[in-house]
């Protein structure tokens, strides 16, 4: 992401409709400020990159908050962000999209989100860090796809009988510090 000084940063910020500048705000420091604005306004690209969407859209939201599009239901999208790296997904099914800087294997965080299985993978890993960073965003992004947010076991989020017809795509890079996952439902 290239980087916006404080002017540029408050200027987009402040073109954002109320509920995002709202949401931009919850942030303390410009960094995050800045990075849920352009999340944002790569939203409203790809919007009208892909699917020819130029005005602004209406949100709406499920009972688990995930925000859709009111005027187009079949137009899907998840937007994520962390401190390196700013993602927007747009598709015409469902999906999900988590992005995250490359985070520590605490053992303590990593007992409370991982099952047996990959908590071994985590900590018999050359990479642990990477390793744990990897199953968390698999793990997110498969909940944002779900449209639920972290209100499922975590542990069983990545087991195969809760994947069905769920397909995922993690990219790491390790240089920029960041690791993120695609996940798509097929039908």
């Amino acid at each position: 992401m290239a980087e916006l000084d404080e002017l540029q940063t408050e200027q987009i910020v402040a073109s954002l409709p109320e509920w995002r500048r709202e949401a931009a705000g919850r942030f303390r420091f410009l960094q995050g400020q800045r990075e849920c604005a352009v999340g944002y306004v790569e939203l409203l690209r790809g919007l009208r990159l892909c699917f020819g969407i130029s005005e602004m859209p209406t949100f709406a939201y499920n009972e688990h908050g995930k925000p859709f599009l009111k005027e187009y239901p079949n137009v899907h999208f998840s937007i994520s962000h962390c401190k390196e790296a700013v993602g927007c997904l747009v598709a015409d099914h469902p999906c999900g999209l988590d992005i995250e800087y490359i985070r520590k294997a605490k053992p303590d965080l990593v007992r409370h989100t991982m099952d047996e299985e990959e908590t071994e993978i985590i900590f018999s890993s050359s990479c642990p860090d990477i390793a744990f960073t990897r199953f968390w965003t698999q793990k997110e992004a498969v909940l944002k796809l779900k449209g639920t947010g972290i209100v499922d076991d975590l542990h069983s989020v990545l087991h195969p009988d809760r994947l069905q017809n769920v397909s995922l795509k993690t990219i790491e890079n390790p240089y920029r510090g960041y690791i993120f996952t695609i996940a798509t439902q097929s039908s």
